[in-house]
């Protein structure tokens, strides 16, 4: 009798194990996150804009419908990525975002104004562009990735409806890409 009340115990806390471990796991495994949202939307290293409220909205529930939201989904394994472009609202802000749905690092107008000029780097690539400050100018904020794969957001206040197309238009202008490419080095 009590070898049946060990196993079924053994048994229980196993059950439990896998019970919580795959609870945990769910995070890794789901495909409807902002991460395979914004991967239907296009290729790596491109800026894409969502201007409608609605589309904020289907996009994530998570987004507020009165900004403006410029996403662009990076890739740091071959170079930093560079961010770069104006922003004719009054109030801006910069996400990064981890692969896994994590804010990495943000970043809001009140440090560097109307212009956004960062660079997205490995620890290994900061090192490389601190040995060559010509990449870079001396006004770039330089963020390390969390791993190789991010997504840079852009949210920017649409403080009345007919600046929406402006601001729309401003988002859709800033460069995301690779800071360098293979022939940088030649």
């Amino acid at each position: 009798m009590i070898r049946e009340i060990l196993v079924f115990l053994a048994a229980l806390i196993v059950a439990a194990i896998i019970h919580i471990a795959t609870i945990f796991a769910l995070p890794y495994f789901a495909e409807n996150d902002l991460w395979h949202k914004v991967q239907a939307l296009g290729p790596v290293h491109e800026m894409y804009v969502l201007s409608d409220p609605q589309d904020a909205i289907n996009l994530s529930v998570d987004l507020d419908p009165t900004f403006a939201y410029g996403l662009c989904r990076t890739n740091v394994s071959d170079a930093p990525i560079l961010l770069k472009g104006s922003l004719p609202s009054n109030f801006w802000s910069l996400d990064y975002v981890d692969r896994n749905g994590r804010s990495q690092f943000s970043l809001t107008n009140q440090i560097s104004g109307s212009n956004l000029n960062v660079v997205l780097a490995t620890r290994g690539q900061q090192r490389l562009l601190a040995e060559r400050p010509d990449m870079t100018d001396e006004t770039a904020i330089v963020i390390s990735a969390a791993g190789e794969k991010g997504i840079l957001v852009v949210r920017a206040m649409v403080a009345s409806e007919r600046d929406r197309g402006t601001i729309a238009s401003a988002l859709g202008t800033l460069s995301c890409g690779p800071l360098w490419s293979e022939a940088s080095f030649e």
